[in-house]
């Protein structure tokens, strides 16, 4: 008689939820008396903690912080995989960020620990009338108090903030926005269990004892994600149609969103207008807002290659802050873009109907910029001889070994590419910028090819091209 196919498969043992939810309280516990402990050894020193009482660590306990939610504005939607990655990322932030434990002392606590059982211990020692041994030796911690909230909270917006700017993504003519609410415990009835106690028969006590232990004391800090709509025109160039998005960034003055475009000056731009009188204008300090194209866009994730789309903010906001601008024909300019204060490439732009439209993306070995062009002569590479070779794009050069050939990459510096090397030799060996790229492509091996490129031609290979 054949086996049965659910023979040998080892029965799943049942486990009551409510004993499961008590194992997972008494572990949370565990965890938090470890950090409270490990945050006395950092005030004075370990045998501190023992000097607490067991009820004065319990209300410690309950006015611990809440773990941080992310919610979706009304009418908003957020993918729970976005919003799962906002509280890593927040997360993550707040295990890097520290605040002073003591004045004058060296000691730190990360934002999530001062989150967890730094606030608590603060509001255990300015509240609590309990008096124990080792009281006075908490005083010196929380004479930082004021100085610690502000700082985390306003740590946390920070955090908030460039958490959301990591998932702006312009084509989707929106960037995210976020507004943080912090709750406020209710210290007084956590901190009435004394005169409870001294006041009121056993019986009443308890009753009193246990209805407190079913209130929430917890500071609950919620993080709303919403969106803030970019202004879209439609733009006529040559008597065709461009859909151009704004561009700009959020600030949080008074804890609410505010949009800043960002613009250029006439005067920034230089460019030879009409009897060249622009400069002198009294408009020309007036900013004219900057738009983009879809197309730009395109073109700086196939020039690029990351699919990252904060990258691509981050570049365009230092483009247009550094303001390294070149013209290069009535109303039109190049706009330098840089990454890690290195030049990637440019944007092309046009003054057109009151706004500065980039209408594209070069890197910088590409044709059309001043060091491609340079490139171009001291090398005789063509549009078509830098596609073929892969270095029309920062994902073909990351991703070839050209580094080895020493002669090209001379001719790339003599040309004023040599930041895209730099560039490609921080991506391949610098941890924080290792992500920025898929690197786990094979390798394209071009250096000798490059040289075959290179070589000049003999009479005979001259004839044959010529015909």
């Amino acid at each position: 008689m054949g086996k049965s196919k659910h023979a040998g498969r080892k029965k799943k043992k049942y486990v009551n939820p409510i004993e499961l939810q008590k194992q997972q309280e008494a572990q949370y516990k565990r965890f938090f008396f470890d950090k409270l402990r490990h945050l006395c050894k950092q005030i004075g020193d370990e045998s501190l903690y023992s000097t607490i009482p067991p009820s004065e660590k319990l209300i410690i306990y309950w006015f611990r912080d809440a773990p941080l939610k992310v919610v979706a504005a009304k009418g908003t939607k957020i993918k729970k995989q976005i919003a799962d990655v906002l509280i890593k990322t927040i997360k993550m932030q707040q295990l890097a960020m520290t605040l002073d434990v003591v004045k004058g002392s060296e000691e730190k606590m990360t934002f999530a620990d001062y989150s967890l059982v730094g606030k608590s211990l603060e509001y255990n020692v300015s509240e609590s009338d309990a008096n124990y041994p080792g009281k006075e030796q908490f005083s010196k911690y929380a004479e930082l108090q004021e100085e610690r909230e502000r700082i985390y909270e306003d740590g946390v917006r920070k955090i908030c903030a460039s958490a959301c700017w990591l998932f702006d993504d312009l084509e989707k003519k929106y960037l995210h926005t976020y507004t943080l609410n912090i709750s406020t415990p209710a210290i007084d009835a956590g901190y009435a269990m004394p005169e409870l106690q001294s006041n009121m028969k056993a019986s009443a006590y308890q009753k009193e004892w246990q209805a407190l232990m079913k209130q929430d004391f917890r500071t609950h800090q919620k993080i709303t994600i919403g969106t803030w709509p970019l202004d879209v025109q439609k733009v006529n160039i040559e008597g065709e149609t461009h859909v151009a998005i704004q561009t700009g960034a959020l600030i949080y003055p008074d804890d609410q969103p505010k949009f800043i475009p960002f613009t250029l000056s006439l005067e920034d731009l230089k460019l030879n207008t009409r009897r060249g009188k622009q400069a002198n204008s009294p408009f020309a300090k007036l900013g004219l807002p900057v738009y983009i194209q879809q197309h730009a866009l395109e073109r700086m994730k196939k020039r690029i290659g990351t699919t990252i789309p904060c990258f691509y903010k981050s570049i365009l906001a230092q483009a247009l802050l550094q303001k390294e601008l070149i013209p290069i024909a009535k109303n039109q300019l190049l706009i330098a873009c840089f990454t890690n204060e290195l030049k990637i490439g440019y944007f092309v732009a046009e003054v057109v109907e009151g706004i500065i439209l980039i209408r594209t993306f070069l890197l910088l070995t590409n044709s059309g910029t001043p060091e491609g062009e340079k490139l171009t002569k001291l090398t005789g590479l063509q549009i078509e001889d830098r596609k073929y070779l892969s270095i029309d794009t920062l994902q073909g050069l990351v991703n070839s070994d050209i580094e080895q050939n020493e002669a090209f990459c001379n001719l790339l510096h003599a040309a004023g590419c040599g930041s895209i090397l730099e560039l490609c030799k921080k991506i391949n060996n610098d941890p924080s910028m290792m992500w920025l790229l898929d690197k786990s492509q094979p390798k394209n091996i071009i250096s000798n090819l490059i040289t075959e490129y290179l070589k000049p031609r003999t009479d005979e290979e001259e004839y044959i091209a010529e015909v």
